[in-house]
């Protein structure tokens, strides 16, 4: 639950650091699309991935789904901005659907919707693929992440 909640000081911080330079005129990205990928995207996929192994049972827990599903949405809208986009085509449809995937995966953990939070899970893994291919591994595939059962 720390690493949820250092997490979460994390993506305030940014949010904050953002709002900071909307304000002063201009938004300027800080962090690179790996900063982001490592210090956000990972860790919070890696706590969604985990519903099919370690089901959440009480507040705390499912906290930090929500916690880590806040994270991947905002994520989504970090990648598409601009002197970060990778391009106005794939990249931009690939970002918005993992920020729709985690905006589904907060939904669900706010209902306590295990299958829900599983289905986005699954929802994220197509997107996260589909963009690595093409722009992180040059047409490899990734091999599914740690904890993934194959509940359908």
């Amino acid at each position: 639950m720390m690493r949820t909640f250092l997490l979460s000081a994390l993506g305030v911080c940014t949010v904050i650091t953002i709002s900071a330079s909307a304000q002063s005129g201009g938004i300027t990205p800080v962090a690179t699309i790996s900063q982001i990928q490592r210090a956000m995207v990972s860790p919070s996929s890696d706590v969604i991935f985990s519903i099919g192994s370690q089901e959440p049972e009480t507040d705390a827990d499912w906290q930090a789904f929500e916690d880590a599903a806040v994270i991947l949405t905002e994520a989504g809208n970090l990648f598409m901005m601009d002197g970060r986009k990778k391009d106005d085509g794939l990249w931009m449809e690939l970002a918005g659907a993992m920020s729709e995937a985690g905006a589904a995966a907060l939904t669900a953990a706010e209902a306590r919707d295990v299958d829900g939070v599983f289905a986005a899970g699954n929802t994220l893994i197509e997107v996260c693929e589909a963009c690595h291919q093409p722009y992180r591994d040059g047409g490899r595939p990734m091999g599914p992440p740690p904890g993934v059962d194959d509940r359908p």
